[in-house]
């Protein structure tokens, strides 16, 4: 078995479609199908079943899957690593998504200030971010969200995830428990850094599945006004682990209890970038932050 023939498996896999991942791996579907094949007769599973026009991993498919992300997750992380203290520092765009900074340990924040001379950065949505380095138009991107996959482009997490806080006023009912359950956010005005479908998906698919009513929330991208409008207005913020510090006066940070809720930090890249090697320098110095 080799590391190419568990790509095109997780290709695959995300795209539900041979010729989806052979697009996604610059290769074709005959090679695609052929990995899977050869995955299959060595370890003597089925690894895909036909759904209509959908390949769908079976069971087994799904364990192999799992163990496959993890083993090409190290192996992408390994040619980060050492990918040649000599790179170029050449300029780089980097997409930041909204409020990473907020997120981010001084020590990242400062590492991506003391470089600033080349890099040209841009703050956008998370979805965005991710959209730009598919197409090209930011080198890399640095992006804070609840768990999610990446299919279209190379991905690189940084340490573990960080609890996620529920921001509301010391008065509200919500104000006096240790810890929040998805349950007691689901009748919540929420008020979130970007729209819920791409950053927050774990969260929104518990919540979606007891009924929650998405017009209850709010994009308000500036903590300081989301700080503002829970004062006014009453509502739950969604933010990152630096509120449970020293929240302001008035305010409390609560804890969300479910590990699937928390906040992860991912370096997004394309590894056949003619930038690569300047990339992965810099990102080199990011997970050094960590």
């Amino acid at each position: 078995m080799e590391i190419h023939q568990l790509r095109h498996l997780l290709a695959a896999a995300e795209n539900s479609s041979y010729a989806q991942a052979a697009k996604r791996c610059f290769t074709s579907r005959q090679n695609v199908a052929h990995s899977i094949k050869a995955i299959e007769t060595e370890l003597g599973i089925a690894l895909f079943e036909r759904h209509g026009n959908e390949m769908v991993l079976t069971p087994a498919g799904q364990q192999l899957a799992g163990e496959a992300r993890e083993i090409v997750t190290k192996v992408d992380g390994l040619h980060v690593m050492f990918a040649g203290p000599d790179a170029s520092d050449q300029t780089l765009n980097l997409a930041v998504s909204t409020n990473l900074f907020a997120g981010i340990s001084l020590g990242t924040d400062e590492y991506i200030a003391q470089h600033s001379d080349r890099l040209r950065v841009s703050e956008m949505s998370c979805e965005d971010c991710y959209r730009s380095v598919c197409t090209g138009k930011a080198d890399v991107a640095v992006v804070m969200c609840m768990e999610r996959k990446f299919p279209d482009c190379d991905v690189l997490e940084m340490g573990e995830g960080s609890v996620s806080f529920a921001l509301t006023s010391a008065a509200s009912p919500l104000g006096r428990k240790e810890s929040l359950s998805v349950m007691d956010l689901k009748d919540q005005k929420l008020l979130l850094m970007s729209e819920p479908v791409f950053q927050y998906a774990p969260l929104f698919a518990q919540l979606d599945s007891l009924g929650f009513d998405r017009a209850n929330v709010s994009v308000i991208p500036s903590t300081s006004s989301m700080i503002h409008v829970v004062k006014r207005s009453g509502g739950t913020g969604i933010v990152s682990d630096k509120f449970s510090v020293a929240p302001p006066a008035g305010f409390c940070a609560i804890p969300l209890s479910d590990p699937r809720l928390n906040w992860h930090f991912y370096i997004l890249f394309q590894k056949n970038s003619a930038s690569f090697r300047s990339i992965a320098k810099f990102a080199q110095g990011i997970q050094g932050t960590f």
